[in-house]
């Protein structure tokens, strides 16, 4: 063959619906032969079509008749005839439309001459049918050349909405890798990312459609495939690895690994092309993710000295303990809350004794049961001590609701507002329940604590008319199944980056 696209068409054409049924119908007019097509640059056009003869030995007999005709017919560039006998023809005639040459049609061992009409007819039908599959070749071929740029940019229109759906790291690369293995087709995904400490490469998302246990160890820079992509800067493309840098404002700080397509066939140029728009956008997700994860810790730690300084008038037994954080998270974790309502939760946890900020310490060490009065002053110092994190603003503004309305009632007879059950902030009931367990657990002035199962007993006790059903239950969860955990760990505080 002298080049591929020849090859393609050759191929296309003897099998074409629209060939096999010009000879069939042109046969019952003619009579029964051998027709054979040849396009331009086919050095060997009879293997390819060796069906068409009844017998081997027939392929024998016609093959130097057909060579010798195609040398003619290429030398004279018109049509050409032999004859065996009066009632065996062949006849080879080129193929033209408007001087331009498609190929040549073979008509072996024919009964019957031809006629000057006839000839001109099978060059038409002929001509049709090439121009036919030629349409259906360039189709093809721009298909293949906007397929990869049209799913380039349906992928930038997809990372795009996971960008604005998360900016949690751990959620965002885990999307990336999925959203990568679907558009490319592949078996597994890896996202690795550079430890600008110790500059290893450190597995961040690990997806693999038949292996959900699968796992990646840490990498050197220059290890491995993703470790010399990351190392040089260049894509790796073989048969079944397709790995590409994260490059962000031209320092690397990554690197995207595809392993095995699911059809089997190889990764090729346009995956290449695909992966690396994929990992342009994957790298302003992973950015802004890093971004905002220095300001949450920056809030954190601004959070927890906050609350350092505005605890330290609060009597011991009135603050906030690990054994709190623990329980209340817990709960939130068992309700399958969003990471923004668990980080609220978290800040709410940390913050909570922000309320009792300026109460008076005789309220506070009372041993005796609280008057009206007393009672009066603490919905009163509660509002003012809450208020105090109001000119923060910012995150702060989400946990505010939290810390107010946590000693509301689900029937509606807490304060300060007398909020009844889903008007009150879900993230207030949580912390109703877990605040009111902790304090049963703790020794106050006027009484003694409770035991566990005691203050279990309590919550429940109060489902309905104190604590909402749905939060009850599943704080109950939480205790028959974590019970050890939570109270052996309880000198131990909760981290967010635990979930």
């Amino acid at each position: 063959m002298k080049n591929p696209y020849q090859e393609e068409l050759f191929a296309k054409l003897i099998e074409h619906p629209s060939w096999k049924e010009e000879s069939r119908i042109l046969s019952t007019i003619i009579g029964a032969a051998i027709w054979l097509i040849v396009p331009l640059g086919i050095e060997d056009p009879i293997k390819a079509q060796l069906k068409e003869f009844d017998t081997p030995d027939q392929e024998k007999e016609f093959r130097p008749i057909i060579t010798s005709l195609l040398n003619e017919v290429k030398k004279k560039e018109n049509i050409q005839k032999f004859s065996l006998t009066d009632q065996r023809h062949f006849y080879c005639l080129p193929i033209k439309r408007k001087e331009e040459l498609y190929g040549y049609v073979l008509v072996c061992d024919l009964e019957n001459t031809l006629s000057e009409t006839f000839i001109k007819l099978i060059n038409s039908y002929t001509c049709t049918t090439i121009e036919s599959i030629q349409k259906e070749l360039e189709v093809a071929k721009l298909y293949e050349t906007i397929r990869p740029k049209t799913i380039a940019l349906s992928t930038v229109h997809t990372v795009s909405r996971i960008i604005s759906s998360t900016l949690e790291l751990d959620e965002l690369l885990p999307r990336i890798a999925r959203l990568s293995l679907q558009v490319l087709r592949a078996r597994r995904c890896c996202i690795m990312l550079v430890d600008k400490y110790n500059r290893n490469l450190i597995p961040h998302a690990v997806v693999d459609v038949q292996n959900k246990n699968v796992k990646q160890k840490i990498l050197k820079i220059g290890e491995g495939v993703p470790g010399k992509v990351v190392k040089n800067g260049n894509a790796i493309v073989s048969a079944k690895v397709l790995c590409v840098p994260l490059v962000a404002e031209e320092h690397i700080i990554g690197a995207i690994t595809m392993t095995q397509r699911l059809n089997n066939k190889p990764f090729g140029i346009f995956d290449k092309e695909i992966l690396t728009t994929l990992s342009e956008q994957a790298v302003i997700a992973i950015k802004n993710a890093q971004l905002y994860d220095e300001q949450e810790k920056l809030t954190l730690n601004s959070i927890k000295a906050l609350a350092s300084i505005l605890s330290s008038g609060v009597a011991d037994n009135y603050g906030r303990s690990n054994l709190f954080i623990n329980v209340i998270m817990s709960i939130g974790m068992e309700l399958k809350l969003g990471s923004d309502q668990m980080r609220m939760l978290y800040y709410a946890s940390i913050l909570h004794n922000v309320s009792q900020m300026g109460l008076p310490k005789k309220i506070l060490r009372k041993s005796t049961k609280l008057t009206g009065k007393d009672y009066e002053i603490i919905k009163e110092q509660h509002i003012k001590g809450a208020q105090l994190i109001t000119p923060i603003g910012g995150r702060l503004k989400a946990v505010l609701p939290i810390i107010i309305h946590h000693h509301e009632r689900y029937d509606g007879n807490g304060y300060p507002s007398g909020l009844r059950g889903d008007d009150i902030p879900l993230g207030a009931r949580v912390l109703a329940v877990a605040d009111s367990f902790e304090a049963m657990l703790s020794t106050r002035p006027y009484r003694r604590k409770l035991s566990i199962s005691q203050a279990v007993s309590e919550i429940v006790h109060s489902s309905g008319e104190q604590f909402d059903p749905v939060i009850v239950d599943a704080f109950v969860r939480v205790i028959k199944r974590s019970k050890n955990k939570i109270f052996k760990n309880k000198g131990k505080a909760w981290s967010w980056k635990k979930m």
